[in-house]
């Protein structure tokens, strides 16, 4: 349960790479709660997940090989 919470953690990010990964995720959710949406509220949405997705290409994410077991 600790390696669990210490990777929630984001381990070796700053505050504003946090800030940035938090807030994409939050877009990534927002895009499932368009159902009944009128057309320009749907927009909105994919143009903040749009953003969303330019601002985490800067966060340097860990390479998958060096993920232990």
């Amino acid at each position: 349960m600790k390696e669990l919470i210490k990777e929630f953690k984001l381990p070796g990010l700053t505050w504003k790479q946090k800030a940035i990964a938090c807030y994409f995720l939050l877009s990534l959710c927002m895009l499932c709660i368009t159902d009944d949406s009128p057309l320009w509220a749907i927009i909105l949405v994919v143009l903040n997940f749009a953003n969303a997705a330019r601002l985490v290409k800067k966060v340097p994410l860990p390479d998958s090989d060096k993920i232990e077991n």
